[in-house]
């Protein structure tokens, strides 16, 4: 009797072969260091903040002169901060349908993490030149450049349910392409923005929920879209 509960438990195990271990485990390693490389992105963003050396001895007028000076570096802060976590939630979504990694995929997420980690110096430089069009446009490449990677990693993993569970739907699929691509499209309005006007140019990321409406028109999950 025991015997035979033993064996019916071993038929009910998911048997896995040894390249298929490997594969989970090397995505347990690079989920958590892909959160905490977005943990230090986003830390990394405040620290551009500068205090007066002489705040002790400002007066009321100074002091309202300053948190006035701060609204725009903030203004950035905050923008940048949002654009962080809305790829940070596609890519806690995205792993939640992986289901392994192999070589391929893990370098196409190191260039991922890559151009992430550089968000808080293409930032830096975007807050200490303002109104320089070359410092607006390669923090908008950057953030362009971090979806259409994470776009070519959920299309990789997808691909014939390559890293994900077998009976993923399209639709699910669908969606998640269609999501990291809305930053990719702003940024691309916003470089288009910062040549004609770079004081401007940070505007041009109000249009995320538009782009969002449309591309929810344009790209409609169907049972045969992949």
């Amino acid at each position: 009797m025991d015997y035979l509960c033993e064996l019916m438990v071993a038929n009910d195990l998911d048997i896995k072969e040894p390249a298929e271990l490997e594969g989970e485990i090397a995505l347990q390693h690079l989920s958590r260091l892909s959160d905490f490389i977005f943990a230090l992105a986003m830390a990394l963003t405040f620290w551009q903040f500068d205090m007066p050396e002489t705040a002790s001895t400002l007066s009321p007028s100074e002091v309202n002169q300053f948190l006035l000076g701060e609204l725009k570096p903030l203004s950035t802060y905050i923008i940048t901060f949002l654009l962080i976590a809305v790829y940070w939630i596609a890519h806690t979504e995205q792993f939640a349908h992986y289901r392994r990694t192999n070589e391929v995929h893990l370098w196409i997420y190191a260039f991922y993490l890559m151009c992430l980690f550089l968000v808080p110096y293409s930032n830096a430089v975007a807050l200490v030149f303002p109104d320089n069009t070359v410092a607006k446009i390669c923090f908008s490449a950057n953030i362009a450049l971090i979806g259409l990677i994470s776009y070519l990693s959920w299309h990789y993993a997808t691909d014939r349910n390559r890293l994900v569970k077998k009976d993923l739907s399209a639709e699910t699929v669908t969606e998640m392409k269609r999501k990291v691509l809305i930053e990719p499209i702003c940024a691309v309005a916003v470089i288009g923005v910062a040549a004609v006007s770079p004081v401007w140019s940070d505007a041009a990321w109000l249009l995320f929920p538009f782009v969002n409406l449309a591309l929810r028109w344009l790209i409609k999950p169907t049972a045969t879209t992949l």
